[in-house]
């Protein structure tokens, strides 16, 4: 009864997100068999292991072609049905909050460092060293192995050409008068990669400098609205002409379907966003869980993520579009101090200029 209620809700909740634009997709369509990209198909294929049964519920906010992608080929390989909940970090998070006296997660694949480190803080995460973790980059690690970030997102600077003639290259450019009333920011109450790239600021910057830009940017007309989908869409539509913080996966799957957009890492850095999976100390299916945290950091499953425009934790594995994580300069990659600065730095934004 636990899974088949899950699935049915997982169902109706990925439904309901993704008709008010709010999951993150870059494509609605899986791609696996004979429809994967020849990077994906080239890949080592993953061999499941014997003895696996049963089902699992697996909790994921990341884009919904991904999710369909890794769950397709991991049921077909293993028998074992994979129960979806697609939402934001935020649904994930209230989801087992409000499940703690009847969990139902197994495994949980987070768009937000911040978040799995919270989890893993209340004791609700099974220590595991996922196989072929070695390729995988070391910083997108929990020390007790906790969880592990499987991908990422590089956050940038996203132009409508058809609305922008000069594009901007770094974050700085957007204080200038040309682009009064141009620019749009998700909001980080809904976006935790924008927190993220707040606290980044923050930890490295300091607070004074990293104000002293927002204030800028406020008085030059920026706007915040929702999460990273509908800010994406304001610039697409040609509403607004640039997205301070775009995540760039969505901004890749855009451009790849005709749409005017200029991706732009900012040249003094951003912040790459590890999305971390892990499996739940109350799964109920542990070897079938592990093992699918095995397939996702398989080459092939960090094929997948990369025909899906994320930036693969696998050194061995080159992002479809953009530069490699290590040619990506960054703000800071120390997620542990990104995670305490981002305790606050949702209130301290709003507080300053939300109200």
């Amino acid at each position: 009864m636990k899974k088949f209620v899950s699935a049915v809700v997982g169902l109706t909740a990925a439904l309901a997100l993704a008709a008010c634009g709010s999951v993150e997709s870059n494509s609605n369509t899986a791609t696996t068999g004979a429809d994967a990209p020849s990077s994906a198909a080239s890949a080592e294929e993953w061999k499941a292991p014997e003895g696996l049964s049963g089902s699992i519920d697996y909790y994921s906010a990341n884009p919904q072609g991904l999710t369909d992608a890794l769950v397709e080929v991991f049921q077909e390989r293993t028998g074992v049905t994979v129960n979806v909940f697609a939402g934001t970090t935020g649904d994930i998070t209230a989801k087992i909050k409000a499940e703690e006296a009847n969990p139902q997660a197994d495994v949980v694949y987070l768009a937000s460092w911040n978040a799995a480190s919270k989890q893993a803080e209340s004791g609700a995460l099974e220590a595991y060293a996922p196989e072929n973790i070695g390729d995988a980059n070391a910083g997108w690690n929990a020390s007790d192995d906790t969880f592990h970030g499987r991908d990422g997102s590089a956050l940038a600077l996203v132009a409508n050409t058809d609305v922008v003639s000069d594009i901007p290259t770094d974050w700085e450019d957007l204080t200038d008068p040309k682009y009064k009333d141009q620019v749009i920011m998700p909001d980080p109450r809904e976006s935790g990669t924008a927190a993220d790239l707040l606290a980044a600021m923050v930890s490295e910057w300091g607070e004074d400098k990293t104000w002293e830009l927002f204030d800028k940017l406020f008085d030059n007309g920026m706007i915040v609205q929702g999460a990273n989908g509908p800010a994406l869409d304001m610039v697409t539509s040609g509403s607004k002409g640039i997205v301070f913080g775009g995540v760039d996966y969505s901004a890749y799957s855009a451009q790849s379907k005709g749409e005017p957009l200029e991706v732009v890492i900012p040249s003094s850095g951003t912040t790459v966003t590890p999305r971390p999976v892990m499996i739940m100390k109350t799964t109920d299916n542990l070897d079938a869980a592990k093992a699918f945290v095995d397939f996702m950091f398989s080459e092939e499953a960090q094929q997948i993520s990369a025909s899906k425009n994320m930036i693969p934790a696998n050194k061995n594995v080159a992002p479809k579009n953009g530069p490699a994580l290590a040619d990506i300069t960054q703000i800071s990659d120390d997620w542990s101090a990104i995670s305490k600065e981002s305790k606050n730095i949702r209130e301290q934004f709003a507080d300053r200029y939300l109200k």
